[in-house]
């Protein structure tokens, strides 16, 4: 499986700030050790499924299977500097399907913040999330023996436009990921992504689905789908200063956001209106 070098890169730098006086031997191998790991969870994703705790350990072929620690570390590490889904919820008891309470607990109060009751949804957001090859290189499927149980829903529309929005707009955050992600610069009090995905959705409702500068329905089909691809969402800050931010975000087509540039918003209304 073949991995784009930088993304080693983020993850040792992220270990390094973690245990700045480890020596660069460990250094090496435990960046190895979660990038593996990291491909291991994404391969889980790609082939739609939940794996036990005990296979998992069975796949990696080393650790304790009640012992979850190694989720904490891919996590902290690899998946949030890289803006994925959080895997870790596709790792499951044998009963529940579920996290194990004692990770799912720590993992929640100090890493993602998911709540217990967010757990399938964020299972569901892993398997539909399409970039895992795009980093991460091409992903061997999880042999059928191993698979707890699949995850066959696809992604209803509205949810999957949200999702390729915020996507795109942590890329511009991070600066991690496919190539275009690897341009732009840091915007300060930019929410992480998954309170972003909520507050989207909460703005879909309250802006009925419509772009905040010009009213224009948003369009649902994907690009394989044909449509007006001007008309898809796209997250926009309402000052240009500031990040994504709680208070600077609201929901417009991608037509408006790229003709917007860095005018006001009443400057690209009165801008949009002249052009129409």
């Amino acid at each position: 499986m073949s991995t784009i070098p930088a993304n080693s890169a983020i993850i040792r730098a992220s270990v390094q700030v973690v245990h700045p006086a480890l020596p660069e031997e460990d250094l090496e191998r435990r960046t190895a050790v979660i990038l593996k790991d990291l491909i291991l969870l994404a391969r889980c994703a790609r082939s739609r499924c939940l794996v036990t705790y005990k296979s998992a350990i069975d796949l990696r072929g080393h650790g304790i299977a009640r012992n979850g620690r190694w989720l904490d570390e891919v996590y902290a590490h690899a998946i949030a500097p890289l803006a994925f889904p959080d895997l870790t919820m596709l790792v499951v008891n044998q009963d529940t399907s579920e996290p194990s309470p004692d990770a799912f607990n720590a993992r929640r109060s100090v890493l993602s913040k998911i709540h217990i009751a967010d757990v399938k949804g964020e299972q569901r957001r892993c398997i539909w999330y399409p970039d895992y090859e795009a980093v991460l290189g091409p992903l061997d499927t999880i042999p059928a023996k191993s698979m707890h149980s699949r995850l066959l829903a696809d992604e209803p529309p509205k949810e999957r436009e949200i999702a390729r929005a915020v996507r795109n707009a942590v890329g511009r955050v991070t600066m991690s990921g496919t190539e275009k992600t690897l341009i732009g610069r840091e915007y300060p009090d930019s929410l992480p992504m998954a309170e972003l995905l909520s507050l989207a959705a909460d703005l879909w409702v309250r802006q009925d689905g419509r772009c905040a500068l010009t009213g224009q329905k948003f369009e649902l089909r994907a690009n394989d789908e044909g449509g007006v691809q001007d008309d898809r969402v796209s997250l926009d800050r309402i000052d240009n200063l500031r990040g994504y931010a709680f208070d600077n975000v609201q929901l417009v087509t991608q037509f408006a956001n790229r003709a917007r540039g860095t005018l006001s918003c009443d400057a690209v209304r009165l801008r949009l209106t002249q052009f129409r």
